[in-house]
């Protein structure tokens, strides 16, 4: 199928992913916990991952658990330049709550102007949220975490909790 090739830009044709998994070497005072073996799916998923941050795009990993989803994506995000980049890692639970998230952000970024906010000037903020899932579901059928950041991302801002209200 197309997902079993990638396309070399540089060669201009394409290549099986299994020519492209780099052998694993093993290390013996690597932990066991930060061992990730190279596969096809890992391979692929890092490209992407990396294509995508490059884009500055957001990305949403989906599969059954025990797929590699979060152990790629960590193994990705260490190896990223923290010269200019910062890294907010948030676990999901089913106790997250829309406040936890935006505490989470809002700490995490400092106030530009009245209503702009961002990372320290000359970096870049990534966000990681892992078990996306989790949070409880709300008698209207939301997870309200979700739903803030549905809001952040397709308006670019959230409302400020305090007595005014204000969008930022």
């Amino acid at each position: 199928t197309l997902y079993d090739f990638h396309f070399d830009d540089e060669k201009q044709r394409w290549i099986p992913w299994t020519k492209l998994v780099p052998k694993y070497v093993h290390n013996p005072k690597e932990k066991f916990l930060d061992i990730l073996v190279p596969t096809v799916d890992t391979t692929r998923t890092s490209w992407l991952l990396e294509e995508m941050v490059m884009i500055k795009h957001y990305v949403l990993l989906v599969g059954e658990s025990g797929t590699s989803k979060t152990a790629t994506t960590q193994n990705f995000l260490k190896n990223l330049n923290t010269d200019d980049t910062l890294l907010l890692t948030i676990n999901f639970s089913s106790r997250t709550t829309s406040m936890n998230v935006q505490r989470n952000l809002e700490a995490n970024v400092e106030k530009r102007t009245k209503v702009t906010y961002g990372p320290p000037m000359g970096k870049r903020l990534l966000v990681f949220i892992d078990d996306m899932n989790m949070p409880r579901v709300d008698e209207y059928g939301t997870q309200q975490p979700i739903a803030l950041l549905k809001l952040l991302l397709e308006k670019g801002g959230m409302y400020d909790r305090g007595k005014e209200l204000n969008y930022k």
